[in-house]
Order: C-alpha cells, then sequence, then structure tokens
C-alpha cells in the first residue's frame, strides 16, 4: 500500500477539493509513514486537505532532518525493505517543489495537500 500525495484546491461554496498536481514522486510507501510523522514532527491524517501554507514549514523540517540528522531516522528504515530515508527525503523534496511550483500559478494560501 502507498500514499497518494496531491496537490488541491477547494472548490468555492462547498467542502469538495480537486486535485490539480502531484509531485514527481507521489506513492511512496505506508512504510515510510513513521519516518515521515517523526522528522516533520507532524502526525498528519491520510485522507485530510491541509493548506499548504501551514505544513511547508513541517515539510521543510523534514527535509533538514533527514539530511543533517540521518543517523537519528536510521532507525525508521522498514525492515521489509520497502522503503528507507533516502526515498523518504526524496518524497519531501518532490512535495516541497510541486508546492513552490503550483504556488507560482495559484496563492499558497489557497493550495491544499492531501496524503
Amino acid at each position: 500500500m502507498s500514499y497518494d500525495i496531491r496537490i488541491n484546491v477547494k472548490v468555492e461554496g462547498i467542502d469538495k477539493y480537486v486535485a490539480i498536481a502531484t509531485p514527481e514522486y507521489d506513492s511512496p510507501t505506508y512504510n515510510l509513514g513513521e519516518m515521515f510523522r517523526a522528522c516533520m514532527n507532524w502526525d498528519y491524517n491520510q485522507s485530510e486537505y491541509y493548506k499548504c501554507s501551514e505544513i511547508i514549514g513541517n515539510i521543510e523540517r523534514g527535509i533538514n532532518e533527514l539530511t543533517y540528522n540521518r543517523k537519528e531516522y536510521e532507525k525508521y528504515n522498514p525492515s521489509n525493505g520497502w522503503g528507507d530515508l533516502d526515498e523518504a527525503l526524496k518524497v519531501l523534496k518532490y512535495l516541497r517543489k510541486c508546492i513552490y511550483e503550483e504556488a507560482e500559478r495559484i496563492p499558497i494560501e489557497h493550495l491544499y495537500m492531501s496524503w
């Protein structure tokens, strides 16, 4: 099983969201969930929509943690070999890139991210 990372916009007037973009690497294994939550200090829920302007700091934190404190996060490498720290870092970097690319067209305050 894997995540389906999407960048979305909210449809005005109703509680619906439309996916407008996906990061280049958009479906990491669930086995990386514990590592993502630890490095970003964010206990996200799948199937919720998060304002990109509010969570971009978590993504930046995750990238920094996995880059500069690798030893701390190696313990989260899945024992079955499906996913690893390098894959998690790649996911976060592509996610950040996708958010900022979409923010060039649509203000970041109107973008939402879903797992």
